[in-house]
């Protein structure tokens, strides 16, 4: 099955990067532009296809499908951007996704910050923290993040962690997807507020990958190192939280569709 999904991404990166049109801009073939910065005076419009599939993380396997639409104003380095998305995945066609979002660039150093607010899989708000330097850059994912605007409560469920570091088209990155805790802990002789007794981790690869803008392609294992890594080891360090159990996962996880920037999941 995986190596069927393989060759099917590596055909849609052939026939991405063959496609000729003339509503594409920077190379970007799977939006339309309504409005071009470039003749706006910064600001842009664009809607964009929605199409991702997902398998071996139990919290998205399958399809998503659908589309995005965003709004951003350029402003010297800066650019402030705002949009949403709605696809069909596990739930009923619906809004997927808002989010908002400040950049600053000066072309070679760059950082970012937005807040996005998930409406299914989970409903959730996070946050991401985006750092770049020439060809590197990192991008971190967290509900913590979001803090201003979930009224300062560390919810510590759902999508709890991701992080993906990038060289040009290369990555390399995790992400962590837990069950709702109760607040109940147990004992651990590995973390002073313990193991939540309610809430467990059912998601959390380990995984390379490669972008170039239009599409995605994410591939790693999915098992317990990752949610150790990506979660439970520095959770307890630096947030003083409890530790999620795993629930004995072990498999492939590929993810491959169309890149949406909004999102490290």
């Amino acid at each position: 099955m995986y190596h069927y999904f393989i060759s099917l991404s590596i055909l849609l990166f052939s026939i991405v990067l063959n496609v000729q049109s003339q509503v594409v801009n920077d190379n970007d073939y799977t939006s339309l532009y309504i409005f071009n910065a470039d003749r706006n005076n910064g600001f842009e419009v664009k809607a964009s296809i929605v199409a991702l599939f997902t398998a071996g993380s139990a919290d998205r396997n399958g399809f998503r499908l659908g589309g995005s639409l965003t709004v951003s104003k350029t402003i010297g380095d800066w650019t402030f951007s705002t949009g949403l998305d709605a696809y069909k995945a596990k739930e009923k066609f619906g809004l997927g996704t808002t989010f908002a979002r400040v950049d600053y660039d000066d072309g070679r150093y760059g950082a970012s910050y937005l807040v996005n607010k998930y409406y299914q899989g989970g409903k959730q708000v996070s946050g991401i923290v985006g750092l770049r330097l020439d060809n590197f850059s990192l991008k971190f994912e967290d509900d913590i993040l979001a803090l201003p605007f979930t009224g300062f409560t560390i919810y510590d469920r759902y999508r709890t962690a991701a992080l993906e570091l990038r060289y040009k088209h290369f990555m390399v990155g995790t992400n962590v997807y837990t069950t709702e805790i109760n607040g109940l802990t147990d004992a651990s002789p590995y973390n002073r507020k313990g193991t939540y007794l309610g809430g467990k981790q059912i998601s959390s690869p380990i995984y390379v990958g490669y972008t170039n803008k239009d599409l995605i392609l994410r591939y790693g294992l999915n098992n317990q190192t990752g949610g150790y890594l990506g979660q439970n080891l520095w959770h307890r360090k630096f947030f003083d939280t409890g530790d999620f159990k795993s629930a004995g996962y072990r498999n492939q996880f590929l993810q491959v569709g169309t890149y949406q920037p909004y999102t490290l999941y």
